[in-house]
Parts: C-alpha cells; structure tokens; sequence
C-alpha cells in the first residue's frame, strides 16, 4: 500500500510538473527571441524580417519603409532590454528629419531607457510597447504575417 500511495504522488507530481512546462511554453511563442532581435544591427534586423517569409498576395513595401518597421520594431524591443542585456547595445543618432515621428519616440524612448541605467518606467514600458505594437501592424500589412503573429503572441505575454 505505501508503494502504490508513493507512485501515486510521484505520478500527480510529475503530471503537474508536464501541465506547468505546456503552460510556460504556451506563454512563450517559438520562434521569436525578443533579446536577440533587440541586439540585432540595423541591417539584421531587415534581413530577419525579409527571411521570415511574405505573404505575396500583400503589396510589397518600399526598402525604406521596411526597414523603419524594423528598427521601430527593434527600438521598442530595446527599451525592455533587461540591464544586464544591454552591453553592447549602441544608442540611436541623432535622426534625420524624413524620419518618421513614431521611429524618433521609439528611438528617443529607448535611449532614455538605457541612459538611466535602470529599468524601463512604466510610462517608457508603455512607449515602448506601442512601438512595437505599431510596427507590428506595418509587418501585417506588407505581408509579413507569419512575423507578426510571433510578435503579437509574444507581446500579450507582456501586458
């Protein structure tokens, strides 16, 4: 009898602990690494957007427009970075007038981020967050779905 009482706490045990490992990676969508995408060069970032893959029934966007999608994308994802991630990490120059007004918050956002030394404010969070909320919407619109469905699932994971 204390035998089958053990194997029957060992076995609810190791069931709970395979329902919390399916929970957690429910949570966390494959596929998308926030960290990485946020260390990318500005060059990466638009070679990882065009390798994800495009709807070709969407209208393909100009060059220019992706790669401000990318780094508004990315602006957003560096002002999450946790501290410790930002070694290396360069800040934003200053941007040139045809820059899109939500690309310089986002830049200026994360730059205040990383000049304070600290973690984001909620108030730079929320910046942050409709940043990439933003941008995930130009990645839906010029066919980048499978990207932006990642993003998106990720991002309610932060709220």
């Amino acid at each position: 009898m204390t035998v089958n009482r053990r194997l029957a706490i060992a076995s609810c045990i190791g069931l709970g602990c395979h329902v919390m490992l399916d929970l957690a990676r429910a949570q966390s969508p494959s596929g998308f690494d926030p960290v990485a995408t946020a260390k990318l060069r500005a060059g990466e970032i638009l070679r990882e957007i065009v390798g994800s893959g495009r709807d070709a029934s969407r209208p393909e966007p100009a060059h220019d427009a992706l790669f401000n999608t990318g780094l508004l994308l990315q602006a957003g994802l560096r002002a999450l970075l946790p501290v410790q991630e930002r070694q290396g990490v360069a800040l934003p120059g200053t941007p040139p007038p045809n820059d899109p007004k939500e690309l310089i918050i986002a830049q200026e956002n994360y730059s205040a981020v990383f000049k304070s030394g600290a973690a984001a404010t909620p108030a730079q969070r929320a910046t942050a967050i409709a940043s990439i909320d933003v941008a995930t919407q130009q990645l839906e619109r010029a066919g980048y779905t499978v990207l932006a469905k990642k993003v998106t699932e990720w991002l309610r994971t932060q709220r």
